[in-house]
């Protein structure tokens, strides 16, 4: 929803209840996990990176387990791996934004989300990012993103979010030419998606999120990827690139990368 200070990724807003009123609790792991590796100095790093607290994340979201995959603290942590370290390249600190942008997106959300708390949420809403000044900036993530998601897909939600933490709401949905999803999610343009109190120009959280996906199917490394990974990046960069955006970008990508001309 696009407010003056608020942003709600995918269709409405969750509600705030605790991890014992929602089903936190999943008797497989992930299909998918190749390159995750959980050790107590690097859980520690990126605790203190995205300002997770304790009391958002325990309670059944997986705070005294940090590493279990059928617990959302894990799936999170394990989105944020592939958000710092996909890139064959990788960035060399935290403030290194040289090279593209799979290099660089880590360190772009440990940059712009203020804070990750763990919520219920309402069953519809993935996450929901609150931004503006002298209010408490923080992004809520959802059941939905925890196990509706695959790793790839929370990946590209991290990306998303940390454009709205960056005060960049969507300006999409509007006027005469709204977008297919009839979503309050949808931006404009594929390089023209920001609006709101704030809001900088440019490239939105839909935008971002595509370009994220699209530099992951290209070049992703062998440690955090695969071919099934591949084809998830490709397959929610083309669910954006069709229907969250106002104008059709006329193009679609491939699971290696590769433009497609769709018009």
């Amino acid at each position: 929803m696009r407010t003056a200070l608020c942003i709600c990724l995918i269709f409405t807003f969750g509600t705030a209840l605790e991890a014992a009123e929602c089903d936190t609790t999943r008797t497989t792991e992930p299909a998918v996990q190749i390159g995750f590796w959980c050790t107590q100095p690097w859980v520690d790093f990126y605790w203190d990176a995205y300002d997770f607290d304790k009391g958002d994340w325990d309670d059944g979201f997986g705070w005294h387990a940090a590493c279990d995959l059928r617990k959302p603290l894990a799936r999170t942590f394990q989105a944020i791996q592939l958000v710092n370290y996909a890139s064959p390249n990788e960035a060399t600190n935290t403030g290194d934004f040289s090279g593209n942008f799979l290099r660089w997106a880590g360190n772009y959300t440990i940059r712009e989300i203020d804070e990750l708390d763990a919520r219920c949420g309402n069953g519809s809403s993935r996450a929901y990012t609150k931004w503006g000044p002298i209010i408490d900036n923080y992004t809520n993530l959802y059941i939905p993103f925890f196990y509706n998601e695959n790793v790839v897909e929370r990946a590209g939600t991290l990306v998303h979010e940390a454009r709205h933490a960056d005060w960049c709401g969507h300006n999409g949905n509007d006027g005469s030419n709204k977008c297919s999803a009839r979503s309050n999610s949808c931006d404009e343009k594929y390089r023209d998606g920001c609006g709101g109190f704030g809001s900088p120009s440019g490239r939105g959280a839909v935008g971002y999120q595509i370009l994220w996906l699209w530099w992951y199917a290209f070049e992703a490394d062998a440690q955090h990827s695969n071919t099934t990974m591949k084809d998830f990046a490709r397959d929610e960069a083309n669910r954006l690139l069709n229907t969250m955006l106002d104008v059709d970008p006329c193009f679609n990508i491939t699971s290696s990368g590769a433009k497609i001309i769709t018009c």
